[in-house]
């Protein structure tokens, strides 16, 4: 821990991020932790963020303070996942709040996080007017991921994208990103000097002081799997995820006795997945919608193995945040995830799970059925997770990490010529 030997005035900290405490979303729930630990570590702390979608009952004033957290609401009240159009004005409002934001205190730290992913350029260009300290976390890497997945060409709108991305950048006092994926595509394709960008992994939105045991799982009492080997895919099942590939291995697997596919979350790609399930009238799979956080706990325990994804081309461009709630829960991975991916790259290090190519249906059942055949090596995969979890991605771990960088001379890397 740095806290006690970090000045008080450099201890002053405004994160730009649209979702927060109360919104359930998953970088809502870590940020919210990772916040309120670090006021209890002595730093002043305020939150830019937006209005939640739907909140239950009130809905949150546009200030308030929790947990010693300073909280300031900017935007619109709307269910912004309504539509794309919903989407866009929630964005644009909440940019033109966070730049009134920005302008108000310049001598605080502003780690600005891309959500919505044109903020770090938003906030580059407010600081070059009004000056102060920046710094960037980069969740998920625009617009390269679009261009990966085929929903933006590799044409004048990407590059011109990129070209303010690496304005952005080069002038932040650090980059953190998720993984060494993510770093290597930022100084290849941005070409960043090695010392501006910093791997900064998340950590567990629930930390337990021992992993939950199956049998004990409320969730598998309450869906009569006690019996089953139980696969488990938790969390969102959006743009960067091929949830299709899960539910063809699944009907590869409906003749093995025993084996059942839980299916937790929400996202975009869900509906079209679960409708193919039901066309095929696969009798091996549960879909559940996102619990809520109380419950978590238990729902991570709730499975024998657990199932990441990832589509092909998306290594350095995002790192599935799942991947450290199984790692916290001990319990064996399946990534069907991207060779070259840092998920790929904890579980051949780590010795906690196994790799499949991404799209490969017949090989994620392949690798579903042996670990289901060999539960020494899902015992021995889970402890390993869980090993890896305690010594490296815990929020006391990110907390530290956080703080060597932000408490650390400004970096501010020779900029290199980059033509839009």
């Amino acid at each position: 821990m740095r806290s006690d030997r970090i000045g008080d005035d450099a201890r002053r900290l405004t994160l730009f991020c649209q979702v927060f405490y109360p919104d359930e979303q998953s970088t809502a729930q870590l940020f919210s932790d990772w916040t309120a630990a670090l006021v209890g570590r002595g730093w002043d702390v305020r939150v830019v963020c937006g209005y939640p979608p739907k909140p239950e009952g009130t809905p949150p004033p546009s200030r308030e303070n929790w947990k010693g957290v300073e909280i300031r609401r900017v935007g619109l009240r709307c269910d912004f996942k309504r539509s794309l159009i919903h989407r866009a004005t929630h964005y644009a409002a909440y940019l033109a709040g966070a730049v009134w934001e920005l302008f108000q205190e310049p001598k605080r730290l502003a780690l600005v996080v891309t959500n919505p992913p044109f903020l770090p350029i938003v906030a580059s260009f407010v600081r070059k007017i009004r000056g102060g300290r920046y710094a960037v976390e980069i969740q998920d890497l625009y617009p390269d991921g679009l261009v990966a997945v085929g929903k933006l060409s590799e044409g004048l709108v990407a590059r011109w994208w990129r070209w303010l991305n690496r304005m952005a950048f080069d002038g932040a006092e650090f980059t953190a990103v998720l993984g060494r994926d993510m770093r290597e595509r930022l100084l290849s394709a941005y070409a960043l000097e090695p010392g501006s960008v910093t791997v900064l992994p998340h950590w567990s939105p629930v930390e337990v002081a021992e992993p939950g045991v199956f049998e004990a799982s409320e969730l598998i009492h309450r869906h009569k799997l006690e019996k089953a080997f139980v696969v488990q895919y938790s969390g969102n099942m959006g743009l960067w995820h091929d949830i299709e590939q899960i539910v063809h291995a699944a009907k590869w697997l409906q003749g093995e006795s025993g084996i059942h596919f839980l299916m937790i979350g929400a996202g975009m790609r869900r509906t079209a997945a679960e409708s193919l399930a039901k066309k095929e009238g696969l009798q091996n799979m549960t879909w559940l919608p996102f619990l809520p956080k109380q419950e978590l706990a238990d729902s991570l325990s709730a499975c024998h193995v657990a199932l990441i994804s990832q589509r092909e081309g998306l290594e350095g461009i995002a790192v599935p945040c799942k991947l450290y709630g199984i790692l916290a829960s001990g319990r064996c991975v399946i990534g069907a995830v991207p060779e070259n991916s840092e998920t790929a790259r904890v579980l051949r290090e780590e010795n906690c799970g196994v790799q499949v190519p991404p799209g490969d249906a017949r090989a994620l059942a392949e690798a579903i059925k042996s670990l289901s055949r060999n539960p020494d090596s899902v015992v021995r995969m889970g402890a390993g997770a869980r090993s890896a979890y305690k010594r490296l991605y815990t929020l006391e771990a990110a907390l530290d990490r956080f703080e060597d960088m932000a408490m650390s001379r400004p970096i501010r890397p020779t900029r290199k010529k980059l033509s839009p």
